[in-house]
């Protein structure tokens, strides 16, 4: 419980709300994202599925070009709804899985940019899974499956919506006042939230979503005031500066004295599921497992996410992932849940794998070339960013070194990535160039307390 305070509309005085301390304790957590999207479950290899609506309104784009090719240029995005029957969802059959994967808790989607709410939301009619689709209140059935296992339950929400004709129109203060302030309030009476998770916030300013005013609201006089935790998506500029816990996204590399949380799909580099991702671009149980390693040796959380299927079952491949994890958990959780970050300079228990990025032109190993077939080098294939890059040398087993050199190919200007399993590290001055070498993070026992350092 937090100490009573009255917190006033400005961050001044909201950023001193300390975090809930469960949240620092449970470190292991889940996003669950099941929408509209779900029934094309379509991206390019390592775009975000979800933005699917999105995507498809771009002239020419790899979307709207497979979409046209498959279900023809009349097909609307809303015609998918009626698809999207969720036959074979069992909120207990999700929570078992969750458990069973050691995780502590869960912020599933409950509005994504395109406005589709997994509530019955009233401001919101026929546009939510009650009403049409599943018929089926998403959230609220979850939530009480996850409480009745002991879980911490919370929601994912989007304070922009793409297309909503108020959002869109002359007055989009409008959308703020009878959209989305009343949707965020039903989701707080209706659920009362261990974690609101909100993103969209880049559009507009804190400012102009009223960010400050609500946060106040939640906590001084909300049913949750005591024990709910934040995100810093509260804004343009908050991320990382205002809110509760700060947010990286496909990222792991931060270090901070504040409560942070590195979020990250299963699959390479979609939170939605996309179909067309093969099995090799899912990142691997031991990659997943260091991730969380070092998410919390760097007194962090991790919250991964399962994109799930048109029909409401977790697919498999995710399955197997969580539940390997769970398994590490049941040997190692003492070790993660309950920690804090420490520096340790020896007695290492076990250590696993980070990188060191050098992002410039300047300081390189240039011992990989294109065309080379060395036996200690892995062409990994073109991304669009070095963290794309070299998040398929972490999945790939035994990937020591990672560089992203110039090329073109495929949908816009991408790089090709190499990989080397024999730790080669030569640094050397040329254009176009990112790499990265691996460090190591440890773990160490005290006679009270598990501590982690790097």
């Amino acid at each position: 419980m937090l100490a009573v305070c009255q917190y006033t509309p400005d961050w001044d005085s909201l950023d001193k709300r300390p975090i809930p301390e469960w949240f620092d304790d449970v470190k292991f957590g889940l996003m669950i994202l099941y929408g509209i999207y779900s029934v094309p479950a379509w991206a390019p290899v390592g775009s975000y599925e979800e933005w699917y609506w999105h995507s498809l309104n771009q002239k020419g784009s790899p979307t709207q070009v497979w979409h046209n090719a498959t279900y023809g240029p009349d097909f609307k995005y809303e015609d998918f709804v009626p698809m999207l029957k969720g036959e074979l969802f069992d909120p207990d059959e999700w929570a078992d899985i969750f458990f069973r994967a050691g995780l502590k808790y869960f912020v599933p989607l409950s509005k994504h940019h395109d406005g589709y709410t997994l509530w019955p939301s009233k401001t919101a009619w026929n546009w939510n899974s009650k009403d049409t689709g599943p018929h089926q209140d998403i959230i609220g059935e979850l939530t009480v499956a996850l409480r009745k296992r002991g879980l911490h339950a919370g929601v994912y929400f989007s304070l922009y919506d793409w297309y909503h004709p108020l959002y869109v129109g002359p007055t989009p203060e409008r959308y703020v006042s009878e959209v989305m302030t009343p949707q965020l309030m039903e989701l707080v009476h209706n659920y009362e939230p261990d974690i609101l998770w909100t993103d969209g916030d880049w559009d507009q300013t804190a400012e102009f979503w009223n960010s400050t005013y609500f946060l106040a609201w939640l906590y001084n006089n909300s049913p949750v005031k005591d024990n709910i935790v934040v995100n810093d998506r509260w804004g343009k500029g908050t991320r990382g500066v205002h809110g509760g816990f700060y947010t990286e996204e496909y990222s792991s590399h931060t270090v901070s004295n504040h409560k942070w949380e590195e979020n990250s799909g299963i699959d390479i580099h979609s939170y939605g599921l996309n179909r067309n991702t093969p099995a090799d671009k899912y990142l691997t149980t031991d990659y997943l497992i260091n991730l969380l390693v070092r998410s919390v040796a760097y007194g962090g959380n991790l919250c991964l996410n399962v994109g799930i299927s048109v029909d409401g079952k977790v697919p498999n491949i995710q399955v197997e992932r969580l539940l390997a994890i769970g398994t590490w958990l049941n040997v190692t959780g003492e070790a993660i849940y309950n920690t804090t970050k420490y520096k340790v300079p020896e007695e290492l228990i076990f250590t696993s794998n980070n990188f060191i990025v050098v992002p410039n032109a300047n300081n390189v190993f240039g011992a990989v070339q294109p065309k080379q077939n060395a036996s200690t080098i892995k062409y990994l294939g073109t991304f669009k960013s070095y963290k794309e890059c070299m998040q398929s040398c972490e999945a790939f087993t035994g990937c020591q070194t990672f560089t992203w050199v110039g090329g073109e190919a495929g949908d816009g200007y991408q790089m090709e990535c190499f990989g080397r399993t024999d730790n080669v590290w030569q640094p050397q001055t040329e254009a176009n160039h990112t790499s990265g070498h691996k460090q190591s993070i440890s773990v160490r026992y005290t006679a009270s307390k598990i501590e982690n350092g790097n």
